[in-house]
């Protein structure tokens, strides 16, 4: 199974590193945009990530599962979104903008809790909050964006 995929990485290679530098060009969008933000943004951005961290902190009772499902249905719905998209003729440039919504999101979460929490102290968070569901849902996304761009 795993020379499968990464035959099939190398074979369409030219595709993989499109999306993930539209990827990147959205990341670095995130990051620009909590560069540029009013003093204002970022005062509601620190209340909003200090009251995130109090309330992980505070939280005795943790419904695992529950935050689990609502994380699958949000990604599966994201997933799915893409793949209806790729099954569309016009569709095609709106699985761009999905990977460059996505990386924007990702580089502005990280980008503002670091702003927030520090370098050391908002990495450590950012690692342990979005390393872990990122791990599965972007491979998987950069596939099913992948098999689009082919057709285009």
């Amino acid at each position: 199974m795993k020379r499968i995929l990464f035959d099939y990485i190398i074979r369409n290679k030219k595709n993989f590193i499109t999306i993930i530098v539209i990827f990147c060009i959205g990341i670095a969008g995130g990051i620009i945009f909590i560069n540029n933000s009013t003093d204002i943004q970022i005062g509601e951005i620190n209340n909003y990530v200090g009251n995130l961290v109090n309330n992980i902190k505070n939280a005795e009772n943790v419904n695992r599962l529950n935050l689990l499902g609502v994380s699958l249905k949000q990604n599966i719905f994201f997933i799915l979104l893409i793949w209806f998209l790729g099954c569309t003729i016009i569709g095609g440039i709106f699985i761009y903008i999905a990977v460059i919504y996505k990386g924007f999101a990702i580089g502005y979460t990280i980008s503002s809790i670091i702003a927030v929490l520090g370098v050391k102290g908002g990495t450590i968070f950012a690692v342990a909050g979005l390393l872990l569901q990122n791990l599965i849902f972007l491979p998987a996304f950069f596939l099913i964006a992948e098999n689009r761009s082919k057709i285009i």
